[in-house]
């Protein structure tokens, strides 16, 4: 088995950083937010707004930009980057190539069932009753809950956890790598995705949706949430409980869903909001600010006749010009 670990000094030498003071022999064992109990980890401080919670971390290393170097006087070892995005993004790549192997076994008793041509890694673990489809790739240290139904040509990505009851339907991909990138020149830098999805019980996700696993962070589909066919959820959102999401949403990278909540079909949630709990979206709203009250929302226009439309429209390109008495 690979063990996770990596000495100052290499990750210094591979992330386009420096060392500002610290122990080039101290060794990192993973990537961390600021709320985490481990003293190995690695602090990535991007702006202020990460500074609220800084004083919970048990970190003793840190990864930031010049500027915020007095912030981060308190811990052991601080790595200082003129472009801390393209250092992170370094980063994630050099743990992804160092990932641990979680080193399963391959349970196949309980009445599992496994379809024709699937792949299943040696270190994946299943519950009882669980069935798999016909062409399926599950990678390793994937957990797959009691009764749970995996449909044909579903890929489920590494170290994803699904729960109890859970349905996944054809065509879905849980866990694959999120958008992001940092810039290098003229070039992107690829963010290496760390975190996993992690989905509760009695889960239905529809054909052909896309889950992207977190950042650092998980990715979290909680229980009883039912999502619809062709709905992409981006790295890092998290989904509350009895939640139903309609067909073609697209939720961008960290965003907070509350507890049951209606996502009508073709709305597109921006990234970093919050939507309370028992909030219902209209059919294709466009979601740019965070919702913080419970209630019934929409973002669109009805149905009308064309040359109305196209009268309205530079009527709204005007509004700026108009004055109210």
């Amino acid at each position: 088995m690979k063990e996770n670990k990596l000495l100052l000094q290499e990750v210094v030498s591979n992330i386009n950083a420096k060392l500002f003071k610290g122990d080039m022999n101290f060794y990192i064992s993973s990537i961390e937010s600021s709320q985490n109990n481990f003293e190995n980890t690695i602090l990535y401080l991007r702006d202020k707004k990460y500074l609220k919670n800084i004083d919970k971390s048990k970190s003793k290393t840190c990864l930031v930009s010049i500027e915020l170097i007095d912030f981060a006087s308190n811990f052991d070892n601080i790595i200082v980057s003129e472009n801390p995005s393209l250092s992170f993004a370094l980063l994630t790549k050099l743990f992804k190539k160092n990932e641990v192997d979680l080193s399963l076994n391959k349970d196949f008793s309980n009445t599992l069932s496994i379809g024709t041509g699937s792949q299943i890694s040696e270190n994946v673990k299943f519950g009882k009753n669980v069935s798999i489809g016909c062409n399926c790739v599950i990678e390793g240290g994937v957990l797959i809950g009691d009764n749970s139904i995996i449909e044909n040509n579903v890929v489920i990505y590494r170290n994803s956890k699904i729960g109890n009851n859970t349905f996944i339907s054809s065509g879905v991909i849980i866990g694959s790598e999120g958008f992001g990138f940092a810039k290098q020149g003229s070039k992107w830098v690829q963010i290496s995705h760390l975190g996993k999805v992690v989905i509760g019980n009695d889960v239905s996700i529809g054909a052909n949706s896309c889950i992207d696993r977190g950042t650092i962070e998980d990715t979290v589909i909680s229980d009883n949430v039912i999502i619809d066919n062709s709905v992409h959820i981006a790295h890092n959102v998290f989904i509350g409980e009895r939640t139903a999401i309609a067909a073609k949403v697209g939720i961008a990278g960290s965003s907070i869903i509350g507890a049951d909540c209606q996502i009508g079909g073709m709305t597109g949630i921006f990234g970093h909001l919050k939507i309370t709990d028992n909030v219902i979206l209209s059919p294709k709203s466009n979601v740019y600010r965070d919702v913080k009250k419970p209630g019934t929302y929409s973002s669109i226009f009805p149905l009308i006749d064309h040359f109305n439309w196209k009268k309205i429209s530079i009527l709204i390109s005007k509004l700026d010009k108009i004055k109210f008495f």
